[in-house]
């Protein structure tokens, strides 16, 4: 079945899906900022993107690119895939940071806002509105700090409905923790870990089928500090993934590679640009 690598590239769409809001809301942001800067700086107008499976034969009917547009404040990303349809991502960016993103599928639409205070974020919003459930789910989290560094988030959906995300640093001063509290009671934990270089190097949370810590993503880099490999440990499950990644000169993304846990290669996709 050719649909390995059309995996990767949801996966990459969709960025991780949400967890820890540390990493979703503030890591994942900075590196979107960074990508966009990189493709305004190198005056990219077109991502395009070829996907292989193992047997080095294309993946059958998968699109995806990204068009800068708008003096290149604006990224168009369409992606298309039989099993999941057409989906159209459109980002505005504003003082090279995102500002809004509107995402759209057949029944359903999501637009989030960033708001910004010096190189902090301040809060995310996000209106999703479902076509075909007749419904609108309202969610925003806002980010409070303490010298620069996150203390506390609060997550309201819907305008009533608030968890506190409450921070914890370690010795060096690294996000070590994240715990979820609702009505005074800790509903989720993270622990953090990172090299000496102050990098994530692990995203640790209690693991129900193996009854123990265990880390839910895994970060590898370069000596340059450079994103190069990345381990997905679903919840619940004993399997896991890893994405090795490769750059041109100009720091833009060439290559992924797709492994198993039994470090079977499962598919390539490799990025072009003009």
């Amino acid at each position: 079945m050719k649909t390995v690598v059309a995996i990767i590239l949801l996966l990459v769409i969709s960025n991780i899906g949400k967890a820890q809001y540390y990493y979703t809301d503030l890591i994942t942001t900075q590196q979107i900022n960074k990508q966009y800067q990189l493709l305004k700086a190198s005056r990219i107008q077109l991502v395009s993107a070829k996907s292989y499976e193992a047997d080095n034969e294309p993946t059958e009917d998968l699109l995806l690119e990204q068009k800068i547009s708008g003096n290149g404040s604006t990224i168009t990303t369409t992606s298309a895939y039989p099993s999941t349809g057409k989906s159209i991502s459109t980002s505005l960016y504003l003082n090279e940071k995102i500002s809004k993103t509107t995402d759209s599928t057949q029944n359903i639409k999501s637009t989030t806002l960033y708001t910004y205070e010096g190189g902090n974020i301040t809060s995310i919003s996000t209106i999703t509105e479902d076509v075909f459930m007749n419904n609108n789910l309202n969610e925003t989290h806002i980010w409070i700090y303490e010298n620069s560094q996150p203390l506390k988030m609060l997550l309201i959906k819907n305008n009533t409905d608030t968890t506190v995300i409450e921070f914890l640093k370690d010795e060096q001063g690294n996000i070590a923790e994240e715990l979820w509290k609702k009505k005074g009671t800790t509903t989720e934990k993270y622990f953090f870990y990172y090299d000496d270089k102050h990098l994530l190097t692990d995203i640790v949370r209690f693991n129900i089928r193996a009854q123990r810590l265990l880390p839910e993503y895994l970060f590898g880099y370069s000596d340059a500090g450079t994103l190069i490999e990345f381990t997905q440990v679903p919840q619940g499950s004993a399997d896991y993934m890893v994405w090795q990644y490769s750059y041109l000169a100009n720091g833009l993304k060439q290559k992924e590679l797709l492994y198993n846990k039994q470090k079977r290669l499962l598919g390539r996709v490799e990025y072009s640009y003009r």
